[in-house]
């Protein structure tokens, strides 16, 4: 596929950093590869303004959050074919630069992320972040063999990964006169080029340079750079008058020149030009990447380095020397021993030479251009959406005994060591009356019913979990399971075909109205508001009822009001499990009491998550249970759950009921696809073989287990979907 429009998203010159550099130069290499190409440039600021050039179409603050989205809507409207992240975790904002991820989410053309920090060990933030950025991007470039190694050895897909080397632009001068337009004819030069900060080791180099003055007394060491900016926003020139005085006392001042500027490529060329050997003192190990390296080897130059990871890669198989971290008499050995060897560092330049050829710009941004067509062309193949499969119940049935349905299963062999909970039979009650068609429901309703009965109390609340010895272990269940239950024999009094259960539960409907008072939790109040408006759309609420559902309105409104904001317009500070009630409850509310405000509000908030809940492609992307998720930070992935599928199915069918617009039965009908294999792993949780659905989403693979909850949840969503795409007239849904 031809590639017309590329926007790279990175620090860009005059911004003094290797990420700048590094942008400007692939732009240039872009079009060098195809001038016809529009290359664009979203460059991110750290609070200075900048005078970038024409191609620098949008800035972006890397502390506002806001900004970001408003950069995705931007970039959309740019009609763009890909987009190139160059990632470094410190140019953007958030917990290891997870601002960025907003950002891509909501991005419609493919992105390509280039990692300039690849690492064998994350932080947990870190990690949480290139989990995402990995789901998020078609293709990773990496620049080493290494970073290829580290990734593939956390999980990324092989596939997924492509290694491009660091570019390099190809700087012709003579040596000798650029010795001499330095003023350094008849001199020995060693260079070191970059930002200066305490990192780079400088102080080992200085230490090693009075044995070497003493062999080789018409050596310069160029140190060629200014300061880190955060360095010099924070201590000024502190750090390089330290590394002067250090040489002062050593007593090769003479031998030190420091230029104390950020120079241009031709400028640099220059000086790389001068320079008899490249020496990068590096002191920590994990650099995956070292632009300053590349150039030096890609130009030919006899380079000694420390072994961080880049240099162990570059300088192998005689490419260069590599002398132990932070030890200068070794190094100061290594140079001795090159300086007064010229044919042995000519040897040297020749390797370095010949393996830098495949390192141009030029060779680097044709495959980059290769990488672009490649993910574009992958993009545009649609796979055919997953055939919507038949509600069996064979699954639930084989969970269940003459007590009830058990909570869990061993893969598909029920567990009598966990026992059952009010919940599942909750949860089984109301698939069975929504199914009444299927063989095993009456059956599973009797049972179901049969155990809220047991379940209820004299004072009208129900106990939840039971051992297998049929002991209740508790003597009140949760505000969750109470409103489930009250919410199963709303539908069971009337969804209910056999006359009998469906009296029996109008009977426990009426002594069970307590379990619904005094509920604190939000999701227990939203579940108790779907209950309240669906018994109130069957005629059923009086006036303590109607004032409960006022009072829980009143109290999802409030929440909202106090955490909302423009970013993050919801009624929580975070995202944890079963959203979706939230917003469901009070878009029931408001049908059923005739409050469309709240009815409004209600789809507001669906629709924001809904956004949240987007993945690659348009994909369900449930908020995974592993932590809870705040405004900012990157996405847990993992462990997303069914039950989350269910609650965003039954949300958006209420939706779809209150306005009429089938985009929300699209919704509903995608987040039921990622139990079918549209999610990260391409893998089914549905099991056609058994009827079940395994339980949850992990990293690498998928939970075997089909417990109750998750196999009710696919059932009840394929039956909810089912049941508003054959009636959209109809008024009510049984949700959970």
């Amino acid at each position: 596929m031809t590639i017309r429009r590329v926007l790279i998203l990175g620090n860009h010159t005059p911004r003094q950093c290797g990420i700048a550099t590094f942008t400007a130069d692939l732009a240039d290499a872009l079009l060098a590869a195809q001038p016809a190409l529009d290359v664009r440039v979203a460059a991110m600021n750290d609070g200075q303004a900048y005078e970038y050039p024409g191609r620098v179409v949008l800035s972006i603050d890397q502390h506002d959050h806001p900004d970001y989205l408003r950069a995705a809507a931007a970039i959309n409207a740019m009609n763009v074919d890909v987009v190139c992240v160059q990632h470094e975790f410190g140019i953007f904002g958030g917990p290891a630069g997870s601002y960025l991820l907003g950002l891509l989410r909501a991005l419609e053309a493919p992105v390509v992320t280039t990692l300039h920090t690849v690492l064998e060990e994350y932080s947990p933030e870190q990690r949480a972040v290139v989990e995402e950025l990995t789901v998020l991007s078609e293709r990773l470039v990496v620049m080493s063999e290494r970073a290829v190694s580290f990734l593939t050895a956390q999980g990324v897909p092989a596939g997924k990964i492509e290694f491009i080397h660091h570019g390099v632009p190809l700087l012709i001068h003579d040596r000798d006169e650029e010795k001499a337009r330095l003023g350094l004819q008849g001199r020995q030069v060693i260079l070191t080029f970059g930002l200066l900060s305490p990192n780079k080791g400088l102080e080992t180099a200085i230490r090693a340079l009075p044995a070497v003055v003493r062999d080789h007394p018409d050596l310069t060491y160029l140190i060629l750079g200014a300061t880190h900016p955060h360095l010099r926003a924070r201590e000024g020139e502190a750090y390089r008058e330290g590394l002067m005085a250090l040489a002062e006392s050593l007593g090769v001042s003479g031998n030190v020149r420091f230029e104390n500027r950020f120079a241009s490529l031709e400028e640099l060329g220059r000086f790389i030009a001068a320079a008899d050997i490249y020496l990068t003192p590096y002191l920590n190990r994990e650099q995956i990447t070292s632009g300053t390296l590349a150039y030096a080897l890609g130009n030919g130059k006899a380079v000694v380095s420390t072994p961080y990871w880049h240099a162990e890669e570059l300088l192998a198989q005689g490419r260069g020397e590599l002398v132990p971290f932070r030890d200068e008499a070794a190094l100061g050995a290594v140079l001795c021993r090159l300086l007064g060897d010229p044919a042995g560092r000519a040897a040297l330049e020749a390797r370095a030479l010949e393996y830098g050829r495949h390192m141009s710009w030029p060779s680097i941004g044709a495959q980059y251009l290769d990488v672009f067509g490649e993910t574009a062309r992958a993009v545009t193949l649609t796979l055919p959406a997953p055939a919507l499969p038949s509600v069996t119940l064979r699954h639930v049935a084989a969970l269940s005994d003459d007590t009830g349905v058990f909570q869990h299963a061993t893969f598909t062999l029920p567990n009598p060591h966990e026992g059952y909970t009010t919940d599942d039979n909750a949860r089984a009650l109301m698939l069975a009356a929504a199914c009444p068609d299927e063989p095993h429901a009456p059956l599973l309703a009797r049972r179901a019913l049969t155990f809220l009965h047991h379940a209820l109390d004299a004072d009208g609340f129900f106990r939840n979990f039971m051992s297998y010895d049929r002991r209740w272990l508790e003597a009140r269940g949760s505000e969750n399971a109470q409103a489930r239950a009250v919410r199963a024999l709303v539908i069971a009094a009337e969804g209910l075909t056999d006359a009998g259960l469906r009296g029996a539960a109008r009977e426990l409907l009426g002594h069970a109205w307590p379990a619904l008072h005094g509920l604190e939790s939000p999701r227990a109040q939203a579940i108790a508001l779907i209950a309240l408006a669906a018994h109130r759309e069957h005629g059923g609420p009086h006036a303590d009822l109607d004032a409960l559902a006022h009072a829980y309105a009143a109290n999802l409104r409030r929440l909202h009001a106090a955490h909302a904001s423009p970013e993050w317009p919801w009624f929580e500070p975070y995202l944890s499990y079963s959203n979706a009630k939230l917003p469901h409850g009070l878009i029931a509310y408001g049908r059923a009491y005739g409050r469309p405000a709240d009815v409004a509000l209600g789809l507001e908030a669906l629709s924001w998550l809904e956004t949240v809940q987007t993945g690659p492609h348009g994909t369900f992307w449930p908020v995974g249970s592993e932590r809870v998720y705040r405004a900012g930070e990157a996405r847990p992935l993992w462990d997303g759950q069914p039950i989350e599928v269910h609650a965003t199915v039954a949300a958006d069918l209420e939706a779809f009921y209150a306005t009429g617009n089938e985009h929300w039965l699209e919704l509903a009908r995608r987040a039921v696809d990622w139990l079918l294999g549209s999610n990260p792993l391409r893998q089914p949780l549905y099991d056609a073989a058994s009827g079940g659905c395994r339980d949850g989403l992990h990293r690498e693979r998928l939970n075997m287990n089909e417990g109750a909850e998750s196999t009710l949840a696919l059932w009840q969503s394929v039956a909810d979907l089912n049941a508003a795409q054959s009636a959209p007239s109809a008024r009510t849904l049984t949700g959970d």
